[in-house]
């Protein structure tokens, strides 16, 4: 029986004892302060009407309140092109709003990328890509702790006729002069040349230098033996209207037909 109540009396003080160590100096946390957060690290947005918006959450929705996030990017230029329109605002009872991103004239910066995608009818959807970053201050940051977001934002291209181009091809695909249809974006130095070789349109940009081509690996035309040619490993110059084009091969899937020169005179 006294052996009994030892066991007993020395659980009781280790109960005590652990009781007493999960004691917490000081109140404990209650924070209500307001940070923000982005939701992701990285998206990737559409670029309409000249603005985009990215999301941003917050910890307190009690009171309405504002949050300043500021823009940075590699690409030379972008910080004139990209801005962040004011700071965020929440309303009371928002946990989501959202940083609103203006743009200007695209045409004065270079693309990070040129995508190409053969669509029905021969022709080609041709975007742009535009990385940027935003990022909140150190002292605004909730625990989500999402600080910084990079944004992919995209622009998807319009075209409008330009008219009739001449193509010469002598030393080209087709080895023969002939007239082209000729398109460039509205909104960008890319132009599209609509199915030269009676296959698929063919699209180029214009860097932010004013004379040298960004021109993608792309299929220009069919071969009745190999099928798809695409013109590889292109450069090119725009010279007032005279636009030339340097292939560096013409590939097809059993190998290469060469290299060759493409020269448009626009209208």
């Amino acid at each position: 029986m006294k052996k009994y109540f030892l066991n007993a009396l020395m659980v009781s003080s280790l109960f005590l004892g652990l009781t007493s160590c999960d004691k917490t100096e000081g109140p404990l946390l209650d924070d209500t302060s307001d940070k923000i957060s982005f939701l992701s690290t990285t998206t990737s947005l559409p670029m309409s009407g000249g603005s985009f918006l990215v999301p941003v959450g917050r910890t307190n929705t009690s009171a309405s309140n504002t949050f300043n996030v500021s823009l940075t990017a590699s690409g030379v230029g972008y910080t004139n092109i990209f801005t962040v329109d004011g700071p965020v605002q929440f309303n009371a009872g928002e946990g989501k709003s959202y940083a609103k991103v203006k743009y200007g004239d695209i045409s004065k910066i270079d693309p990070s990328s040129l995508s190409i995608t053969a669509i029905a009818n021969n022709d080609v959807r041709v975007g742009l890509a535009f990385p940027i970053s935003l990022n909140i201050a150190p002292e605004d940051v909730s625990y989500g702790n999402k600080k910084k977001i990079d944004v992919n934002a995209s622009s998807i291209l319009e075209f409008a006729d330009l008219g009739n181009a001449t193509l010469n091809s002598t030393n080209g695909w087709s080895g023969a002069i002939g007239a082209v249809k000729v398109q460039k974006a509205k909104t960008a130095n890319v132009y599209k040349i609509v199915s030269p070789f009676n296959a698929n349109s063919i699209a180029f940009s214009v860097k932010s230098d004013g004379k040298t081509l960004t021109f993608p690996n792309q299929i220009c035309a069919n071969h009745s033996t190999y099928g798809a040619v695409s013109m590889t490993s292109v450069t090119g110059t725009i010279v007032g209207k005279t636009i030339t084009i340097d292939v560096g091969a013409y590939t097809v899937s059993a190998g290469s037909f060469g290299a060759g020169q493409e020269i448009i005179t626009l209208p």
